[in-house]
């Protein structure tokens, strides 16, 4: 989170901090989710991955996960993971004839 921040500072392109309570212990802790980082997109000039989550330009790359949202909310995003990875695994199940 500190090397993003100080990114993001440097290119004058938006800031990201956390807050720290000197009077508390804080465990170690960086980004719990990293959303959006291989966002979906129908076409590679807006994203990483299609609505399939295979990656634009490769025919056997897939990912999974919180990183293919393309927006995200409040809520933690364990049960909409898990359904995009069930959801890749039928359609790679149909795809090898599996």
């Amino acid at each position: 989170m500190e090397l993003i921040g100080r990114h993001l500072g440097s290119t004058s392109t938006g800031r990201a901090g956390r807050r720290v309570h000197v009077d508390e212990p804080q465990p170690v802790r960086v980004g719990y989710h990293q959303m959006g980082t291989t966002r979906m997109s129908a076409s590679d000039r807006h994203g990483v991955v299609d609505g399939q989550c295979r990656v634009h330009g490769f025919d056997n790359l897939y990912i999974a996960g919180s990183s293919v949202f393309p927006t995200s909310g409040f809520a933690n995003p364990t049960f909409t993971i898990v359904a995009l990875a069930l959801r890749l695994a039928g359609h790679l199940q149909r795809k090898l004839g599996a």
